[in-house]
């Protein structure tokens, strides 16, 4: 329970509440949603999250209705978004491995190991807080053994392959589109091992048993949208 200084008001506790299901907040954008029966099935949340010994529909209601006039056109953030996907690209790459190390690789040998692995067919480095993940093509993971050694080899995921989507610069700046596209993958039952992001490269590392369904459905998606983009003149 909330104390009379810190607790929240009504208002706020229905935006936390709302901010973590994102499908509703997609449904309260495009302003196809029922009020009354949203503020029935989140109030037990909005009572927890306020510390509030008891909440009435209607100020639920009256919450839900207040940030929906604050949230932003989902159209138009949507229409940004298929013009940008309408404009991308995707390549394909397989046989790779991902490798997690340990951070203890001397400095000396992880500039060795992008030396010599700059020109492999597929090579991505990312650095985490206490690893580094090394997304290889498979004819690779020989060099990178002999250079690191084994022992700092913490995990090891073989059968991987990787697409890459190439957009335009704009992606930068025009927010939802790698959301978008995760989104529906994950709506198709794919899972993705990593995401790594390379300025306007976005690449997806996912099995091989889920890639040429992955593949399929973005394929899809970018034809769809340049269909969708000529017919709206966006």
């Amino acid at each position: 329970m909330g104390t009379l200084k810190n607790r929240l008001s009504i208002s706020e506790a229905v935006r936390r509440v709302v901010l973590t299901h994102p499908s509703v907040l997609d449904c309260m954008r495009m302003r196809v949603i029922n009020y009354s029966s949203l503020a029935k099935l989140i109030r037990d949340e909005v009572v927890k999250v306020g510390g509030f010994k008891d909440v009435s529909i209607n100020a639920i209601k009256i919450g839900l209705i207040r940030f929906s006039d604050k949230l932003g056109n989902k159209s138009t953030l949507e229409s940004h978004v298929i013009k940008l996907i309408a404009r991308s690209t995707i390549e394909l790459q397989t046989d790779l491995k991902v490798l997690t190390l340990r951070k203890e690789i001397p400095a000396s040998k992880l500039s060795e190991l992008i030396a010599k692995l700059s020109h492999a067919r597929f090579f991505q480095l990312t650095q985490g807080t206490r690893t580094f993940t090394l997304a290889i093509s498979k004819e690779a993971e020989k060099e990178v053994i002999d250079i690191v050694g084994r022992e700092v080899i913490e995990d090891a995921i073989d059968d991987q392959s990787a697409i890459i989507l190439v957009s335009p610069r704009e992606i930068i700046n025009v927010p939802g589109v790698i959301a978008y596209i995760t989104s529906l993958l994950s709506w198709n039952g794919v899972n993705i091992t990593q995401i790594i992001s390379c300025n306007v490269d976005t690449i997806l590392i996912l099995s091989r048993r889920d890639v040429l369904k992955a593949y399929n459905i973005i394929e899809d998606l970018i034809l769809r949208s340049r269909s969708y983009k000529q017919l709206l003149h966006i």
